[in-house]
């Protein structure tokens, strides 16, 4: 799936249909993990299964999202200090001229 942050399609493509606005919103530890949780977790990538997860929640017809928006923010826990990122665009259908 394409995933721009401008709100227009390069000029070879149409968009045919354009769906209501996906959100998701992915807790990421930031703090230190520990020798263990970071050896078994040291090839994960959790910003990008935030993306991933954005683009699950568009519509299965849906080939790009657009206006992709990102916001963040930062809470401190006991048990650790978190980064909260929120993604936010509109999915659509796009065809090349």
């Amino acid at each position: 799936m394409l995933l721009l942050s401008t709100e227009t399609l390069p000029e070879n493509c149409v968009i045919k249909e354009m769906y209501s606005l996906v959100q998701v919103t992915r807790a990421i530890e930031v703090s230190d993990k520990g020798l263990i949780r970071g050896i078994l977790e040291r090839k994960r990538n959790e910003y990008q299964e935030a993306l991933e997860q954005l683009t699950l929640c568009a519509p299965s017809d849906a080939n790009a999202i657009i206006g992709v928006k990102v916001t963040s923010s930062t809470q401190n826990f006991s048990n650790g200090t978190y980064l909260y990122l929120t993604y936010i665009g509109t999915p659509i259908l796009y065809q090349a001229k």
